[in-house]
């Protein structure tokens, strides 16, 4: 039996918007009313809602959003270090690679391909708030591992230290996504939420990598690793501070899910209480993604992230180009690559900003319309980048791009938010973020092999990621196209 694959009868949250039906696309809205039953007053609820009255009236929230933002400046400040301290080691040995930066952005990915899925069936297991305070401590020790790096000068125990720090990040981020419904439990809140949480991070990824730059330089690369050392302790502390229990075993929002027999509700809880089979579990989720019509949808960070996977690599590139025929000096490759990282992250923050008040919860047509804006965002970006010199215009069309990226982040993750199963939410997260780095893992490869061995430059490897876009715009809106009139059919049959 697949957990959270039936229909529940009570409990709005688990009641899949999407039906299997026999449409070509199997893609019926026949639930939408039973959730909705009045359109309008869902609209007006979410118009209600602020960002102010979301972080005034949740101090719950409040911790949880100012751990992310803690552990999110603390993780860019060392990434920008990572960067610093290969570019270090090479420039004293005489030769720059671009491969070996490519190598740092893969090692960062790829435990999520891994281990994400590991991290959802701990999230669908355990109390998320304990997992994320435990992987808190975790994180604080290995970041010391990185000065351990620095101080032997050498790049592959940096790898290393970044390979475990990932592999904790691979574990929490599941747990991170799943408990946010679980936290602010309103539905007519959850967009702005997730909003909230993105950009804010967003901004601090955009902090931590421009202080980091500066930081480099004022006290040194080392001190950069302990501070995001302290920062993992300062967000487990927030953790802590978050009150309640957030086991999706014994909360109503799993249990409710279940209750329709009594024999299969103790099954899964002697199953889930016992010493968890991840194997097991891990199989069940993807059986559910594949059981679900809206299952696709865990592909659509899968075919960004080929498009935005190689904006790291390309931006050490950038930095080191300068102004090009400019005569404005901007300080060191260091301090222009956190000015690039500083306007990635503005143009994370601002886009789902943006978009914002032209989608609604309850329309599931206008959170898939976000998606494809974020590919034509992204496939723009690209392609300034490709067309335009400068280093102003850099920063400009990879904000672009980059916004772009962010919305296809948000409201993909908001379509699995509402349509999955509670007590799924996990694992369905877990496969999302696999799915996405191992695609962003390649992209970044790509992206230094061809500069390495094929000879092209950062703005022809951007017209490349251009052409990705434009291609997976044109797929992702004849798949909705499709659905789009499927549920029209729907309609005019009821």
């Amino acid at each position: 039996m697949v957990a959270g694959a039936k229909t529940p009868q009570n409990n709005s949250e688990d009641v899949p918007l999407y039906t299997q039906s026999s449409s070509p696309l199997h893609v019926t809205y026949d639930a939408i009313n039973h959730i909705y039953p009045n359109g309008k007053q869902s609209s007006k609820a979410n118009n209600s809602v602020t960002y102010w009255r979301l972080l005034s009236e949740n101090s719950n929230f409040r911790w949880f959003l100012l751990s992310y933002l803690v552990t999110t400046a603390g993780e860019w400040l060392s990434y920008v270090a990572s960067i610093a301290t290969i570019e270090q080691i090479q420039s004293s040995n005489g030769s720059i690679s671009r491969t070996s930066i490519s190598i740092l952005v893969i090692i960062r990915l790829l435990p999520s391909s891994l281990f994400a899925p590991i991290g959802g069936t701990l999230a669908d297991s355990y109390d998320r708030r304990k997992i994320m305070f435990m992987l808190d401590g975790m994180g604080a020790l290995v970041a010391w591992l990185y000065v351990l790096s620095y101080s032997l000068e050498s790049i592959a125990a940096l790898y290393s230290a970044t390979l475990l720090q990932m592999t904790v990040a691979a574990l929490y981020d599941p747990c991170h996504s799943a408990i946010v419904p679980m936290i602010v439990q309103k539905e007519d809140s959850l967009e702005k939420v997730m909003i909230l949480v993105s950009s804010a991070g967003e901004l601090m990824q955009a902090v931590g990598s421009s202080i980091g730059g500066l930081l480099i330089g004022i006290v040194g690369i080392q001190y950069c690793f302990i501070i995001d050392s302290f920062s993992y302790l300062a967000s487990a502390l927030l953790i802590w501070k978050i009150s309640g229990e957030y086991n999706p075993v014994e909360s109503n929002e799993a249990t409710v899910a279940m209750n329709e027999k009594a024999e299969s509700s103790t099954e899964v809880e002697e199953s889930w209480y016992s010493l968890p089979n991840f194997t097991e579990m891990t199989k069940e989720g993807i059986s559910y993604l594949v059981s679900q019509s809206w299952g696709a949808f865990v592909l659509l960070k899968f075919f960004a992230a080929l498009i935005y996977g190689a904006g790291d690599v390309l931006n050490v590139s950038f930095s080191e180009q300068g102004e090009g025929s400019s005569k404005i000096n901007l300080g060191s490759s260091s301090q222009r690559l956190g000015i690039l990282f500083a306007f990635v992250g503005v143009g994370c923050v601002l886009g789902p900003i943006i978009i914002e008040p032209c989608t609604h919860m309850d329309k599931i047509s206008s959170l898939e319309r976000a998606c494809l804006i974020s590919y034509f965002l992204m496939a723009l970006g690209c392609y300034g980048l490709w067309q335009f010199d400068g280093f102003i215009l850099i920063c400009i069309f990879s904000a672009v791009r980059s916004a772009g990226s962010n919305i296809v982040w948000v409201y993909s993750s908001l379509l699995l938010q509402k349509l999955s199963s509670a007590s799924m939410r996990g694992r369905v997260f877990g496969v999302d973020y696999a799915l996405a780095m191992l695609s962003e893992s390649a992209s970044a490869l790509l992206a230094g092999v061809l500069q390495d061995d094929a000879g092209l430059s950062a703005a022809q490897v951007s017209l490349i990621m251009a052409i990705v876009a434009v291609v997976t715009l044109v797929m992702w809106s004849v798949y909705f196209s499709r659905e789009w009139k499927a549920m029209q059919t729907n309609r005019s049959n009821i």
